[in-house]
């Protein structure tokens, strides 16, 4: 601004982009190196510009002349602007004239709303992950105090304790290599609790025989942990998926011998198994953990007694 030299090293020490325009015509005569920076328009250049041709919507112009002239300040007003190249973003202006050197002259202010709602969403995002931690440090600390006592008994962990020697043993097969294979042993003719009946005795003996089964089945490196009511879940370390099919199969033939009594009738437990391994490249069991529910489900359209693998 050729009138006003000693104001361009104040304007450049205000926070927040400043500009100074002709009140008619809207021609910026002045501006900080901040609003050049937002405007991604250079300094000199920026200079004679129409104000007008940063706003998104031409027509707010003429509707903060008018609360200008009604109010005679804008203060803190949103809405939307435009770089040069074209990029829109989210301001909050402030608009008035002032009197200098005997002319009136507009003094236009604004913000970057961007990095504030970056902000505030970052603070959002950290806030629900903190919330989602809580709740799950809850969760496993409530699954950890096993809903079923019969679990104690028969050396059944919780889910969590399987998933954390889960990827315990992924870290430690990155390292120094072997075998990781997983298997879902879900029995499916078990009795339904119906209260009218019984009180479901047989279902929750042979449920506690099958867990017991599953423990005396496999090593003491292995893990056996109840993921749903009727469904285990075996860990096997140091274990391919042809050791895991061998154990699946001698479990199937042992798990066929349990015989229980329901309704006056005594009937023989079948099961059906999903098997699945650690693959090379994987860096975390959680793809093999879904395989093997997606194994277990192939197993169980099979029919009883089955197995199937996903390698």
């Amino acid at each position: 601004m050729a009138s006003f030299p000693s104001f361009q090293s104040l304007i450049d020490t205000v926070q927040g982009a400043l500009l100074l325009a002709q009140p008619a015509s809207g021609r910026i005569i002045s501006a900080n190196q901040l609003a050049a920076i937002l405007l991604a328009t250079p300094h000199d250049e920026l200079l004679g510009r129409d104000f007008v041709q940063y706003l998104q919507h031409p027509a707010d112009a003429a509707e903060l002349m008018t609360l200008l002239a009604s109010n005679s300040m804008v203060y803190n007003r949103r809405l939307q602007m435009k770089t040069a190249t074209g990029r829109h973003f989210e301001v909050q202006l402030s608009l008035r004239e002032v009197l200098l050197d005997d002319s009136m002259t507009l003094v236009i202010s604004f913000s970057d709303r961007t990095e504030s709602q970056l902000m505030s969403q970052l603070l959002n995002f950290e806030h629900q992950l903190v919330e989602r931690s809580l709740n799950l440090v809850k969760s496993m600390k409530h699954e950890q105090q096993p809903s079923h006592d019969d679990d104690q008994l028969t050396g059944v962990v919780g889910m969590p304790q399987l998933l954390s020697g889960a990827h315990a043993e992924t870290g430690r097969i990155r390292r120094y290599g072997g075998d990781l294979s997983g298997m879902a042993v879900q029995l499916i003719n078990i009795p339904q609790l119906i209260p009218q009946q019984d009180n479901g005795s047989a279902r929750r003996h042979l449920l506690r025989l099958a867990g017991s089964l599953c423990v005396q089945s496999t090593r003491d490196s292995d893990q056996v942990a109840r993921q749903e009511d009727d469904v285990f879940l075996v860990l096997m370390p140091n274990t391919n998926l042809e050791g895991a099919h061998e154990l699946g199969r001698r479990l199937l033939h042992s798990l066929g011998q349990l015989t229980y009594i329901h309704q006056g009738q005594e009937q023989k437990a079948q099961a059906c198994i999903g098997i699945s391994a650690l693959r090379r490249e994987e860096n975390s069991p959680n793809a093999m953990l879904e395989r093997l529910q997606g194994a277990l489900s192939l197993a169980r359209i099979a029919g009883a007694n089955q197995i199937h693998r996903q390698a």
